[in-house]
């Protein structure tokens, strides 16, 4: 397949994917426009935004995804890198002077090496459709490269009373691909910090599921964690204070569990007279540490 060759409206319109108004071609444009001095102060809170964008891992997949939309692969962005850097110092000093070409050359590698970060993983992703069936919905998001575990938002406030039970609606509904998963787990932060707990840790999502996304919430901590008490001269007991255990609250829009996709293989069993000699016998069984 001949490879395609990209041209730079091309590689900065893509931009546009992230922020519309930000990053589009006419504000790259306006910018390069500017007289030297405004041009020198915004450019470089331009390059620090962009930075920060592409740092997300959210964006550095979106921004990979628009170029896949307009048929051209990571391979090609990445391969194409020197023959726009060519084609901005090609750009003669009266049209565009050099400092102008450096900041187009500049954004340019950010977005590539973006794409070349993206595109160990971009191979692995899984589209999954998703509804947003409330208005406080927010897609589940990654908070940091390579993180497993997407994190889920709450709707509204809610609290948990200590040891009571609640399932926490999340306004998603999902079609998952068959043969994955999609598991509901804590988020680690928030197991040391409190006695919040997700119930039935890993909950399973089935891909075959299309209801909305609940999310067992539970307090572990006891309604009454201490009494105080004295006995008075008949030894009869006087309670002196009840410690009660903590309410938990969380707030809307805060983290409060994650999403792992996971894939699973489907098995197949077949009956045989004895697994004994199959593969390796380590024996043992439940409470089989070694020790007697």
């Amino acid at each position: 397949m001949e490879e395609k060759q990209l041209n730079l409206g091309e590689m900065l319109d893509s931009l546009s994917e992230l922020n519309g108004e930000q990053f589009s071609l006419e504000a790259f444009a306006s910018v390069l426009a500017l007289p030297d001095e405004e041009f020198k102060t915004l450019s470089g809170i331009i390059l620090d935004e962009l930075n920060k964008s592409l740092n997300n891992p959210n964006d550095r997949l979106l921004l990979a995804q628009s170029f896949n939309a307009q048929g051209i692969t990571s391979d090609e962005v990445i391969a194409n890198f020197k023959e726009l850097a060519t084609q901005i110092d090609s750009i003669k000093d009266d049209v565009l002077p050099q400092a102008k070409r450096d900041f187009v050359k500049q954004i340019v590698g950010l977005m590539v090496n973006a794409i070349a970060e993206t595109e160990g993983i971009s191979k692995r992703i899984i589209q999954i459709p998703i509804e947003l069936c409330h208005p406080n919905a927010k897609i589940p998001a990654y908070a940091k490269p390579g993180d497993a575990g997407m994190d889920i938002y709450a709707l509204e406030d809610f609290e948990v009373a200590p040891g009571e039970r609640k399932i926490i609606k999340t306004g998603l509904k999902v079609a998952i691909p068959r043969g994955y998963e999609l598991q509901v787990r804590p988020r680690s932060g928030t197991s040391v910090k409190t006695a919040l707990r997700v119930a039935n840790t890993p909950g399973t999502i089935d891909s075959g599921y299309r209801d909305e996304i609940g999310v067992i919430i539970e307090n572990i901590e006891p309604e009454v964690k201490d009494i105080g008490y004295v006995f008075d001269n008949n030894g009869n007991i006087i309670i002196k204070s009840i410690l009660h255990g903590s309410v938990f609250n969380v707030g809307k829009g805060e983290r409060f569990a994650q999403l792992v996709l996971n894939e699973v293989p489907s098995a197949a069993f077949y009956p045989v007279d004895s697994v004994a000699q199959i593969g390796e016998n380590r024996g043992g069984g439940f409470g089989s540490t070694g020790k007697k």
